[in-house]
């Protein structure tokens, strides 16, 4: 007897899926590390995570770029990853994993 088309194809979705999850990067090593971030960092970290800028950083935080450079710096080394990009995707993962339980970096829920 033949399996019906539709669950075939259904099957075989579920498959790429599981694929395609297993391909993902684990953060979970990396969101481990953000609580040996300052606050200032923290909150430096939560704005990579939605693609700011080292300038617009500066400017909401009101410190000067320099400055913000040497917290992207420290956050790089604390959560032993090699780019700000791969930081900004963790803060990302981060602030999905704890929306409801953390205040952004402007001070709104």
């Amino acid at each position: 007897m033949h399996e019906p088309v539709v669950t075939t194809a259904v099957a075989h979705r579920e498959d790429r899926g599981a694929g395609l999850a297993e391909s993902l990067p684990d953060w979970s090593e990396v969101i481990e590390r953000v609580a040996a971030l300052s606050a200032r960092e923290t909150q430096v970290f939560l704005l990579l995570g939605v693609g700011h800028s080292n300038r617009s950083i500066a400017s909401r935080l009101g410190v000067t770029e320099r400055t913000v450079k040497a917290h992207v710096a420290q956050i790089l080394a604390k959560l032993d990853v090699d780019s700000r990009l791969k930081a900004g995707l963790a803060a990302f993962a981060y602030r999905l994993l704890y929306e409801g339980s953390i205040h952004t970096a402007t001070g709104r829920h």
